[in-house]
């Protein structure tokens, strides 16, 4: 391709030397095709050899300083790609001298430009000396052309003081010199801030169009901002807030009409931590109303879920200023607000559910229609996820265990009150009569014995009541598993009768794309088999298309959500990059769309499989036992759990030495018809498998046991489902708690067969790693507005920290799985989800000074992600494994901080290999929980 495009450019070569000379319609033509070689470049493959072959034809009627953005750029990809002495006698080649062998001519001699450009070679590939030198050459170039005479400032613009991006050339050296300053300020004394703040103004006002300018700008006012703050000066660190909400304004005002949405996202998150924290003072308030006229509705769209989650903010400015814009937004984008609004208003917080009703009502007023179908749809979706049977059986469950297990009464009256006052307000749908039919009177009559209990005491009227609710237990308990289908007509006749709605498809509603609305629900949805008991709905579309979600009661898909916000930001960060975008690396995400606090709506990706189901399908296939490892293990230690780490990595690699672990590997054989695609896919897995890895790391997620891995049967691409473990919390749980970062165990290691870890895994990684690291203060932002979201944060506090949900593991019997058929995949160490929440949430709301700790947990979290993304991660003292529990370990990490920005991290290489390290280590693995499957 590159030979034919040399080919095509010597035509257009001998074309530009045979036009005639003073025509000005031959120097329209020369002026035609320069422009066309411009454009050509900047789609060409960044790589030295190609960009030096068509270069080379280029110089033939082109010398380099007529063509001097694309030869600086040439300079750029160079050193970028090691090529440090090419880089260098390109620079020399445009500066028509070389500044090191004569001395004796001044940098200043030659153009701007070129002279800035190299500069930042130097910094780029000096020691501290050339850097410094470059820095105080800067500073000169700086001074030169703010004070230059008008000849100079002539011959500045007519040698294109503009560079090719269309920034002043002013701009781009005072961004420079700012950015250097910082970074030779390791300790930003109170004249550096000043000196810094200076240069980045200048940029700005030097290019007031330059989201960069303004964006560098921003954050430099919000790291001042912070580091007065933990000085413990708050009277100084409010003077930079300002001018920290009014640069990002610009940034993303800067970034909606050139890139795209994602692109801002971190200014948009930033610019809402400031909002909420310092929103109350006057300063702010004004900056911000003015920002907001400055800046597209649009772009908050991709925040929606930050915004809401504020509604109820405890400071009647914050919050009014907020209802404000979500009432504009409501106004062009009613669609987008649908959801998320209903949600808060179902919320247990009176504060919030009232906040959201008044939004939701200013909404009505121009989108009345709209807003009844999503209250209907929201209604009766929730009515549908958790059916009268199954939220008895929850119920019954939980007050049996209150009851039985700790003798708390009156917890157990709490939880069974609710369900039989939604009994006397009787049944609206076919399945709720048929349940008041079925249990009705039983129930009515333990209700009775309770109420006698609560008049007289008499322990007699509860045990009899305990007679009744058991027998309607069991009887519910058999009659679940035969409900594999539910049919509309049935559960749900309201959403039935829906047809031509005005409502968009869940998950689907994009600002730029084409609404799709519900032409109608199918009418019948299967049942999934599995403890929770999800169900598959399919929408039926105004395009056409049928649309599937996994409705899922029992679940806060909250956290699920934000999660997917952070895989969309780290996909863009990839896609940004050239390493990883050659090799097409992204996470697989899905729509997840929260229809109240504890249901809603997951896009259903088809021809996935979890890694649980394909193993025990090829397992099943040769009469070989799924839980063969363990069944080995316990024979040959039955007292696996009591045993001391030595032993137990003994029992551990007896079972692996026993067993082949090549099941996963033989199963992407298998599934493939020819070769080519086995090796596509395989590629692929490795490739998908080392993106999830670093992702996961980052992000702290655990309960990565083998029902939560799908593989896509087509592409290969691994898909990770279930977020309700981040921030390490698996790492710090009293019992079983994880030891690896992320899931790399024997079976995932075998399916990328030959090379194992070594080659596209490792590559991946490291390249992956990379990006995170070079884009740190992109993830960080949203990583602070996950840790402060007060619908996510609660989650933070460790389960150990939490003395109530200790009890839950207390009251459960743990099974051991002895027979053939137990599924080494169920959580036998662990509650499900549901509950373990349900229970840290109650817990948490029972602290005192919940806030407190949180904040301080907060900051722990933040440190120890910076730290990860920084290669300090493995220095002592900053793995949560300690510094994950206490939340003393907050004011030691505010307290270090500094001391550890010194400190250098670990390279992308180090990092990476300590991580599988430890990720394969038997000494971690075998310390799992058995429903992890290590021994997979």
């Amino acid at each position: 391709m590159v030979r034919v495009q040399q080919l095509s450019e010597l035509e257009e070569v001998i074309d530009y030397c045979t036009l005639p000379m003073e025509s000005p319609i031959a120097d329209g033509r020369r002026e035609l095709i320069r422009n066309m070689w411009n454009e050509r470049i900047k789609g060409t493959k960044r790589n030295v050899e190609v960009w030096q072959a068509l270069l080379a034809v280029r110089e033939l009627v082109l010398p380099p300083n007529e063509d001097r953005d694309t030869w600086i750029r040439f300079a750029k990809l160079c050193w970028k790609s090691g090529r440090i002495s090419q880089a260098k006698s390109t620079l020399v080649k445009l500066l028509q001298f070389d500044p090191e062998s004569s001395p004796e001519l001044t940098l200043y001699h030659a153009h701007p430009q070129v002279v800035l450009a190299y500069l930042k070679y130097q910094y780029a590939v000096g020691d501290e000396l050339k850097r410094k030198d470059a820095f105080s050459r800067l500073q000169d170039l700086s001074v030169q052309i703010a004070t230059a005479t008008n000849s100079y400032s002539g011959m500045l613009v007519s040698h294109g003081a503009i560079s090719s991006a269309g920034v002043p050339l002013t701009a781009r050296v005072y961004l420079t010199l700012a950015s250097w300053k910082r970074a030779l300020s390791p300790g930003l004394d109170d004249d550096a801030i000043q000196e810094i703040l200076v240069s980045y103004k200048n940029a700005t006002l030097s290019a007031k169009d330059w989201g960069k300018a303004w964006h560098s700008w921003a954050l430099f006012n919000t790291e001042v901002m912070s580091r007065y703050t933990l000085r413990g000066r708050p009277d100084i660190a409010g003077k930079y807030v300002v001018a920290a909400v009014t640069g990002y304004f610009y940034s993303i005002a800067c970034a909606s009409t050139t890139k795209g949405v994602d692109d801002s996202l971190q200014d948009i998150l930033r610019l809402l931590t400031l909002w909420f924290n310092h929103g109350a003072t006057s300063e702010v308030q004004m900056a911000l109303e003015k920002g907001f006229t400055l800046v597209k509705i649009e772009m908050w769209l991709v925040v929606l879920p930050q915004i809401i989650a504020r509604i109820h903010s405890n400071n009647r400015i914050v919050r009014e200023l907020i209802q404000e814009l979500l009432v504009r937004i409501g106004k062009g984008h009613p669609q987008a607000l649908m959801y998320p609004l209903l949600v808060a208003c179902k919320s247990i917080s009176i504060l919030r559910q009232r906040a959201a009703q008044e939004v939701v009502d200013k909404i009505r007023k121009h989108s009345g229609g709209l807003v009844d179908q999503a209250q209907l749809v929201s209604k009766e979706l929730i009515r549908v996820a958790i059916l009268w049977h199954e939220m008895w059986h929850e119920a019954l469950e939980e007050a049996s265990r209150m009851y039985f297990g700790e003798h708390n009464i009156d917890g157990m009256l709490a939880v069974l009150e609710p369900l039989h006052a939604m009994l006397e307000r009787g049944a609206e749908t076919i399945k709720e009569n048929t349940f008041i039919q079925a249990y009705g009177h039983e129930l009515l009559e333990a209700h009775e014995c309770c109420l006698k209990y609560r008049a007289t005491g008499e322990d007699a009227e509860l045990t009899k009541a305990w007679d009744l609710y058991y027998h309607v237990f069991r009887r519910i308990d058999k009659q679940l598993p035969s409900l594999t289908t539910l049919d509309l007509h049935s559960v749900s006749p309201e959403l039935l009768k829906c047809r031509k709605l005005e409502l968009a498809v869940p998950g689907t509603y994009s600002a730029d794309s084409p609404l799709v609305t519900i032409e109608y629900f199918v009418p019948q949805l299967i049942v999934i088999t599995s403890k929770q008991r999800p169900r598959k709905l399919t929408i039926h579309g105004s395009d056409g298309e049928d649309y599937a979600f996994l409705l899922k009661g029992h679940e806060d898909l909250r956290q699920d959500e934000r999660v997917m916000q952070l895989f969309g930001l780290v996909n863009t960060l990839l896609e940004n990059s050239r390493k990883t975008s050659e090799k097409d690396l992204s996470i697989q995400r899905y729509a997840v769309i929260p229809l109240s606090p504890n249901s809603g709506l997951i896009g259903w990706v088809p021809n996935c499989d979890t890694l649980h189901a394909l193993i025990r399908e090829y397992r099943d296939a040769r009469k070989i036992f799924l839980n063969q490892e363990h069944r080995l293990m316990l024979a040959f230690a039955p007292d696996y759990d009591h045993l001391p780490l030595i032993a137990k990595v003994e029992v551990f690699q007896h079972a692996l030495q026993n067993t082949e672990g090549n099941d996963l590997a033989k199963v992407l054989w298998l599934k493939s018809r020819t070769s080519e695609v086995w090796l596509e896919r395989r590629t692929n897995y490795t490739r998908s498998l080392a993106v999830m890895s670093m992702a996961g790391y980052l992000l702290g997620l655990g309960d990565r046991h083998p029902s939560n891995l799908m593989l896509d049967r087509f592409s290969g691409k691994i898909l990770h489902i279930d977020f309700g473990d981040c921030f390490e919390a698996s790492m710090n749980r009293e019992k079983f708690p994880e030891k690896v970062p992320f899931r790399l165990t024997r079976m995932l290691v075998k399916a990328m067969e030959v090379s194992g870890i070594e080659g596209t895994f490792r590559t991946t990684c490291e390249n992956v790693m990379q990006v995170l690291r070079t884009n740190k203060d992109s993830v960080m932002a949203m990583m602070e507005a996950f840790v402060h979201d007060p619908l996510i944060n609660w989650r933070l506090f460790n389960f150990n920290e939490v003395p109530q949900v200790s009890n839950y593991g207390n009251a459960h019997t743990h099974t051991v799985v002895s027979s053939e058929e137990a599924a080494p995949s169920e959580e036998l160490m662990q509650p499900p989800r549901g509950a373990r929440e349900k229970e840290l949430l109650q817990a948490v709301n029972q602290l005192g000074d919940a806030n407190e700790v949180l904040n301080e947990r907060a900051v722990a979290v933040m440190a120890r992600m910076s730290h990860k993304l920084t290669g300090r991660d493995f220095s002592s003292g900053s793995a949560l494994s300690g510094a994950g529990g206490s939340s003393q370990h907050g004011s030691e990490h505010l307290a270090s901080v500094d001391a550890r920005e010194v400190e250098p991290g670990l390279s992308v290489k180090v990092q990476v290999q300590k991580l599988i390290l430890q990720a394969t280590s038997h000494e971690n693995l075998c310390q799992n929980y058995v429903g992890w499957c290590p021994f997979w």
